[in-house]
């Protein structure tokens, strides 16, 4: 098929994992110098683990991820809003929810594919396309014609801007600072996924590994306006014991700040012999935890309908046929929910009141997805 990916993420890699189960040869073309993953930490639901198993690294969840107990949501006063046994989920939807590191995940998607597939220090120049092929340049001098070009760069994507000037990230107005840090939460939390929701703040961790947890604090800021650790000490003062003392043992180099930014929907995932796959074609924030889940199922969706007999031009419709409806809604619930967590006076007590009193809105919420 002659097909060309850019962008060597968690989508990028898992589609080309899924066509040469094909038997297909792909080409995959990465900006960076070298491989690599940005650390960090994933949650892998259900719908992924499937993904994962129909593309044959799913042992990569037993050998460097946790299999998590349950997921917790806490008030800042430390009662529990939500509890829900990770037990209940698999019996409901096949398996529970495991954490791994992002660095895991890739590098086992990157080792399933053939020597040679993927090619770095391949940053994407320019692109023209007509009925034939689409020809591709990068900054290294290299071109290529491709007959199908896969966007798979993520949420900030030049092959996007190119292809589609008419989309636009749209700003949370938050920053997302992530860390990683080498300490063991307490025992209580050790098998947990656990989110933290406070006045108008709410802070989210869980181990990756034995003593190393993951944790993220999106917090509203003003355009340039970042924070460094003493800020982020002073943001969450108010917050349990816990939540200070994992910052406090994170290392300042280990906390970066991510601007949260989503996508409205786009009409079209794709133009002439070009497509567009995860975060390229529907960027969301991270509060369902699902980012990664809709990338590998994009991927997966992807190589069944251009295996599927047939010709191009009606499988890339039926591609996003297939997957629109699910991508889009869980870009709008996983805003909403961001919202929800990070309310302020009146309407914080009316949701804390609402969340204990009718768990199962929020488990429905949460889990809408997991049988995707």
């Amino acid at each position: 098929m002659n097909i060309h990916v850019v962008g060597a993420g968690i989508s990028g890699l898992a589609f080309a994992r899924a066509m040469t189960l094909r038997g297909q040869s792909i080409h995959v073309h990465e900006a960076a110098p070298q491989l690599q993953s940005i650390g960090g930490g994933l949650i892998i639901p259900p719908n992924s683990a499937r993904i994962l198993e129909r593309l044959g690294v799913a042992d990569v969840l037993d050998t460097h991820g946790l299999a998590l107990r349950d997921m917790q949501i806490i008030d800042a006063g430390g009662r529990v809003l939500y509890h829900r046994d990770q037990r209940e989920v698999a019996r409901a939807h096949g398996r529970g929810l495991y954490a791994i590191s992002r660095t895991a995940l890739h590098r086992a998607l990157a080792a399933s594919l053939p020597d040679g597939t993927v090619h770095t220090g391949r940053r994407l120049l320019g692109l023209t396309q007509d009925a034939h092929q689409v020809a591709v340049t990068f900054t290294d001098g290299t071109r290529v014609n491709a007959g199908l070009l896969v966007d798979a760069e993520g949420r900030v994507s030049r092959a996007r801007d190119l292809l589609m000037p008419e989309a636009r990230l749209v700003s949370t107005g938050q920053i997302a600072y992530r860390g990683l840090t080498n300490i063991d939460p307490l025992p209580e939390y050790r098998e947990s996924f656990v989110e933290f929701w406070g006045r108008g703040h709410r802070f989210t961790f869980f181990r990756i590994a034995p003593g190393v947890t993951y944790w993220h604090a999106p917090i509203h800021t003003a355009p340039g306006q970042t924070r460094r650790k003493t800020d982020l000490l002073r943001e969450y003062r108010d917050f349990p014991d816990q939540v200070i003392e994992l910052i406090a043992h994170t290392q300042e180099d280990r906390i970066h700040p991510v601007e949260l930014s989503d996508i409205d929907p786009l009409p079209h995932w794709h133009r002439g012999r070009a497509v567009l796959i995860g975060d390229a074609a529907h960027a969301t924030t991270p509060n369902l935890g699902q980012g990664a889940a809709q990338a590998l199922q994009d991927a997966d969706a992807l190589a069944q309908a251009l295996c599927s007999g047939l010709p191009l031009s009606l499988a890339l419709p039926a591609y996003q046929r297939a997957r629109e409806g699910t991508a889009n809604s869980m870009v709008q619930q996983s805003r909403h929910l961001g919202q929800i967590g990070q309310l302020r006076g009146p309407a914080r007590l009316l949701r804390n009141a609402a969340l204990k009193l009718s768990p199962e809105l929020a488990r429905q919420r949460i889990e809408t997805f997991y049988d995707g």
